[in-house]
């Protein structure tokens, strides 16, 4: 088997909602990828679950880890630190990220105290390549004017706003007690019901604005975050926020 759409022949195909993934499609393809299990779907079939133990994933992610290890081996992690608000521990540096500690050595290995995914070790990888330096320009902006956003602005919206604000809906006050748990602030907002500072990476300061009436909500960003990160890391950023308030509001740990 080849493709997703191989996969995706030995899944049920009922959509059931069951697993991780939102649609069997889905689940082919993050199966592909290394990303899901056999065992994440619990009503495979054993023909089923014979064919998907044939497969090798094919993983570039684990390439693009390699390359941005090599780039940061030529980095002083010391010289860097401040500037993306990261602690010096010994030889290697501490960084906060979505609630969590992550230790960065000089060779780009990451060490925490729960599983590390790849998407995680290449987001911070970059953070610490980037190593920007620039100081907050107290200007809010959304994500549209950021240095290439309106490129992304509808993946972001779809990926990442607009499940945030399912999640509000569907829980608010969960979602404001893991918000808080992961180092937000709740602040007045004129046009918000609700809203939050909130620092994803020690960098990159973010306001979460939810208005309950339209159900809807908005994230902002310092106008100098494409300093730190491009676009494409700040949907994955906030797509693994979402990942893992989903996470909590389903009962499960991170």
């Amino acid at each position: 088997m080849q493709g997703p759409l191989d996969i995706y022949k030995n899944l049920p195909r009922t959509n059931c909602g069951r697993c991780p993934q939102k649609t069997c499609m889905a689940y082919a393809a993050a199966f592909l990828r290394g990303e899901a299990k056999v065992d994440d779907c619990p009503i495979l079939t054993d023909e089923a679950r014979h064919e998907l133990s044939k497969v090798t994933p094919t993983d570039w992610r684990l390439k693009l880890i390699e390359q941005l290890k090599e780039e940061i081996a030529g980095i002083d992690l010391q010289e860097i630190a401040s500037g993306i608000g990261a602690e010096v521990v010994d030889n290697a540096i501490r960084i906060r990220c979505l609630g969590m500690d992550y230790l960065i050595d000089n060779r780009g290995e990451i060490r925490t105290e729960v599983h590390i995914n790849p998407w995680i070790k290449i987001l911070l990888l970059h953070y610490v390549r980037t190593a920007g330096r620039a100081r907050p320009a107290g200007q809010w902006v959304s994500f549209s004017e950021l240095k290439s956003g309106m490129v992304k602005a509808k993946s972001f919206s779809r990926d990442c706003e607009e499940p945030l604000g399912e999640l509000f809906q569907r829980d608010e006050s969960s979602v404001e007690a893991a918000l808080v748990r992961m180092g937000a602030r709740r602040i007045d907002f004129e046009t918000a019901d609700l809203a939050y500072h909130f620092h994803p990476l020690p960098a990159i300061p973010t306001l979460i604005l939810y208005r309950r009436q339209e159900g809807s909500l908005k994230v902002l960003f310092d106008r100098v975050t494409d300093r730190y990160l491009d676009v494409e890391s700040i949907v994955f950023l906030f797509e693994g926020l979402v990942h893992l308030l989903t996470n909590i509001l389903s009962g499960h740990r991170r």
